[in-house]
């Protein structure tokens, strides 16, 4: 509010009107759990392929080994992901407890690098597949695990 009159976001309106009419289709659309979900895929979704298009080109044009182009797509999505999930996805409120937040969230992040070399090992190394091969599965399987250990672990969302 400034002096007295709401702010007026452009969208807002458009929004609070898809939130009634998908709480009327389904109670848990109304939920703030679905639209924390919502804006962890929009976000993710982004992040994700911002680390993948950075792999790639390590990868297949600057011709850097699979396990090291992960590190580099990894290390720069690690940087943008936290700064968007925690002033945005999951929003949680601010009680001091930053530090230990960014800590449980670099454990978090290690795990999803973890199981992306995972996918890179499998694909490239013991399979011989392309380097690309992996993408999938980092685009898929990664994120979804991501997406609990941040809600019920990192950003404790109740």
């Amino acid at each position: 509010m400034i002096e007295g009159r709401l702010i007026s976001v452009p969208g807002a309106a458009r929004l609070r009107s898809l939130r009634a009419t998908l709480a009327a289709i389904h109670p848990a659309f109304a939920g703030e759990a679905f639209w924390q979900l919502v804006r962890y895929i929009v976000a993710g979704l982004a992040v994700t392929i911002l680390a993948a298009f950075l792999y790639t080109v390590a990868a297949t044009f600057l011709h850097i080994r699979p396990l090291a182009a992960n590190c580099v797509s990894t290390l720069c999505g690690v940087v943008v992901s936290y700064a968007v999930h925690s002033r945005w996805s999951f929003a949680p409120e601010r009680d001091g407890g930053e530090a230990r937040m960014m800590l449980r969230f670099l454990v978090a992040a290690a795990f999803a690098f973890a199981l992306n070399s995972l996918w890179v090992w499998l694909a490239t190394g013991l399979l011989h597949l392309p380097p690309i091969a992996p993408v999938p599965a980092m685009i898929f399987v990664t994120p979804l695990a991501s997406f609990l250990l941040n809600r019920y672990w990192v950003f404790e969302v109740a």
